[in-house]
C-alpha cells in the first residue's frame, strides 16, 4: 500500500526521505514489511504514521494492520529493584543501643551454637555405641537395612525376562518421533514469514513463489506466515496443506510431542 501510494504520486524514496526525514533503508523496510530491519516496535509505529500521513493514507488503519500482522509477544517482566535498595541503610539509633543489640545477638548465637554442639556430640556417641553392639553392621551401613538376596541384583544379571514379568520398551509405533522437520513451499505470489527454531529466530523475510524453506529442530518450531494461503506445509514428511487463506496471517507451533 505504501509503495503503490508513493509511485502513484510519482515520488522516489530519496524525495520521501528528504521530506519526512526518515532514512531510506527504513522506508524500504516499511514497504517490504521487513520490520526486523527497523530498530523497534515503537519506531515502526512512528515511522508508519509519518509515512502514511505524508502519502495521504489512513495512518491509524496501517498501524492496526501492522499490529495484526505482528502481534506483540509477551516478554517476561524484568524484576526491578525496590526503591532505595541501592542506598545504604541508615539507622538513627544511639550508638549505645546498637552496641547492646550486637552483644545480645552474639551471646544468643554462642548459646545456641554451644547447645547444638553438645547435643550433637551426645547423639553421635550414642549412635556409634549402638552400632558397635550390632554384629555384622558396618558404620557406613544404616542399621536395619536388609542385605540383597544372594544371586540377585538390581543390576542386569543376564537372566531371561518374560513379557509377563517386566514390561519392555522396544520403540514401538507409540514412541514419540525425535525432532521436527518442517518444509514450507511457496506455491504462488510471495509470502513474508518468520521461523523460530528451538527458541532462536532462524529466518525472517519474504520468500518468492516456487521456492521453499526447510527447518529442523530438536523440540519445536514456531512459524508465522503473512500470506498463509500460498504456502504448502510439510511436517516430518506429512503433507498438511495450507494453514489459512490468501492474505491471512497465521501463527503455528509444531513440537516433537504434538505432531501437526
Amino acid at each position: 500500500m505504501l509503495r503503490e501510494a508513493r509511485q502513484a504520486r510519482g515520488l522516489s524514496l530519496e524525495q520521501v526521505e528528504e521530506e519526512t526525514k526518515i532514512r531510506r533503508k527504513y522506508l524500504e523496510a516499511l514497504e517490504e514489511e521487513a520490520f526486523d530491519v527497523l530498530p523497534g516496535r515503537v519506531y515502526v509505529r512512528g515511522f508508519l504514521r509519518n509515512y502514511a500521513r505524508f502519502l495521504g493514507l489512513d495512518a491509524g488503519a496501517l498501524v492496526a494492520r501492522f499490529e495484526e500482522m505482528l502481534p506483540s509477544e509477551e516478554v517476561p517482566p524484568v524484576p526491578q529493584p525496590f526503591p532505595g535498595s541501592g542506598k545504604k541503610l541508615r539507622l538513627n539509633w544511639p550508638l549505645g543501643r546498637i552496641a547492646y543489640a550486637v552483644m545480645g545477638l552474639v551471646l544468643a548465637f554462642l548459646l545456641v551454637w554451644g547447645g547444638s554442639s553438645l547435643f550433637g556430640l551426645t547423639r553421635d556417641a550414642a549412635y556409634w555405641d549402638k552400632e558397635k553392639k550390632q554384629p555384622g553392621v558396618s558404620p557406613g551401613t544404616p542399621a536395619g537395612t536388609p542385605d540383597p538376596p544372594s544371586g540377585k541384583s538390581t543390576v542386569h544379571t543376564g537372566d531371561p525376562v518374560t513379557p509377563s514379568s517386566t514390561p519392555t520398551s522396544t520403540g514401538t509405533n507409540n514412541s514419540t518421533p525425535e525432532g521436527v522437520h518442517l518444509v514450507l513451499n511457496v506455491t504462488a505470489e510471495t509470502c513474508w514469514m518468520r521461523v523460530v527454531v528451538d527458541g532462536k529466530i532462524m529466518f525472517t523475510g519474504e520468500v518468492p513463489a516456487n521456492q521453499s524453506k526447510s527447518f529442523k529442530a530438536k523440540e519445536h518450531i514456531w512459524v508465522k506466515l503473512g500470506n498463509a494461503g500460498v504456502v504448502n506445509v510439510q511436517l516430518n514428511g506429512q503433507d498438511l496443506g495450507v494453514l489459512g487463506d490468501r492474505g491471512q496471517v497465521v501463527s503455528r507451533e509444531f513440537s516433537a510431542s504434538t505432531q501437526g
